[in-house]
């Protein structure tokens, strides 16, 4: 691809979500590095002085709970000693960022999210109204998990995904990942069989097969995600035809240079054909799947390259338990994911009619509400 293509549409980005990892503001000995903070503020406040609407998505709460109990322990799955640190690291982390926005005389705004807040249609667009009020008064949003009653079945994963999500949520044009690293670096195996770091890319197509070769695990002690969370947010953004740069956070004026179309970071570009609007982008970017349709190669053809809505006559068979209008995933025989969509069925009526022409629909139900399994009016292709 054109590196050119990725950093011009950064550069023009009015709309912009900023995900900060621990790393970038704390210390490897789990202090918080003030000056890199401060830089970080300063950067976003630069951007909203240039009239872009910016949204932060900001990881650290746990982690200033932990400084603040005196812990020094490392990544932990126990979710109620997690939850815990994130209560009390919580306010602490919005003192901050409320302390030093007061310089630009900035006001900020607590956002928090369960997962569920963003899988429901009705609260997903609660969620966006909010934040467009928000915006009008001026205020800056700091959006979190909320990580206090998440449990780990509706938990988002780690912020990257949050990021990406919010990305499709507030309409974005970009989606800036500000990590310890300074991108995704080319990756080879040496004679030891370890992991041996090359050239930084400078912009690929989030659908290049080498990305998956490429990523590997956080080298942080600090926060939760590494490279392979943030492609994940990045392919996730792209379903929104949203631009992503992974970039350095403690690099001095990184914002500005991003924002400027300089070369920095790595830019995950997705391509014009993406773009989707309205409840699709819900489909793509928020809503949680309840179950998975499998689908013959047929009806996979049909749907990817006829835009096709998914018939009875095309399933193979029905994972998961679901009722009508809930989100599913469309899978094909070897398990690959290429579409999300609502159910006209549930589950149960599915497994009745898979398999079968849509005219007998009725006979094996005793109704009929629609012809298709799927509606292509509902059908988010991937």
């Amino acid at each position: 691809m054109n590196s050119a293509d990725g950093r011009e549409r950064l550069r023009r980005a009015r709309r912009i979500v900023v995900k900060v990892g621990s790393a970038v503001f704390f210390q490897r000995d789990h202090r918080v590095d003030r000056p890199a903070f401060a830089s970080l503020v300063e950067g976003l406040d630069e951007l909203i002085r240039d009239e872009r609407a910016v949204f932060l998505v900001s990881s650290g709460a746990v982690a200033m709970g932990r400084q603040w109990l005196g812990s020094v322990e490392g990544a932990s799955r126990d979710i109620p000693r997690l939850q815990a640190l994130a209560a009390m690291g919580q306010s602490r982390l919005m003192e901050m960022y409320e302390a030093e926005f007061s310089h630009y005389e900035r006001k900020v705004a607590q956002v928090l999210f369960s997962r569920d807040d963003l899988s429901d249609r009705r609260r997903y667009l609660n969620a966006r109204r909010t934040l467009q009020r928000l915006e009008e008064f001026g205020a800056v949003a700091v959006i979190n998990e909320n990580d206090t009653v998440a449990t780990e079945e509706l938990r988002f994963g780690d912020n990257d995904e949050l990021a990406a999500m919010t990305a499709g949520l507030v309409g974005a044009d970009a989606l800036i990942l500000l990590s310890d690293v300074d991108g995704l670096r080319k990756v080879s195996t040496n004679s030891d069989g370890g992991r041996e770091y090359g050239d930084k890319i400078d912009a690929i197509a989030v659908d290049d097969e080498r990305i998956d070769r490429w990523a590997g695990p956080s080298d942080s002690s600090v926060g939760t995600g590494g490279m392979i969370s943030k492609v994940r947010a990045a392919r996730l953004a792209a379903r929104s035809g949203v631009v992503t740069v992974i970039a350095p956070g403690k690099r001095p004026g990184v914002l500005s240079q991003i924002s400027a179309g300089e070369p920095v970071g790595t830019v995950f570009e997705p391509g014009d054909e993406s773009v989707v609007a309205g409840r699709k982008v819900w489909l793509g970017g928020g809503a949680m799947a309840r179950g998975k349709i499998v689908c013959d190669e047929g009806a996979r053809r049909a749907v990817r390259k006829k835009g096709a809505s998914l018939l009875p006559s095309g399933i193979v068979s029905v994972d998961g338990d679901f009722d009508e209008g809930e989100v599913v995933e469309l899978v094909d025989q070897k398990g690959r994911v290429f579409g999300r969509g609502l159910a006209v069925y549930s589950a149960e009526e599915l497994r009745a009619i898979a398999g079968k022409q849509s005219s007998v629909i009725e006979d094996e139900l005793g109704y009929k509400l629609l012809d298709e399994a799927v509606h292509r009016d509902n059908l988010l292709v991937l």
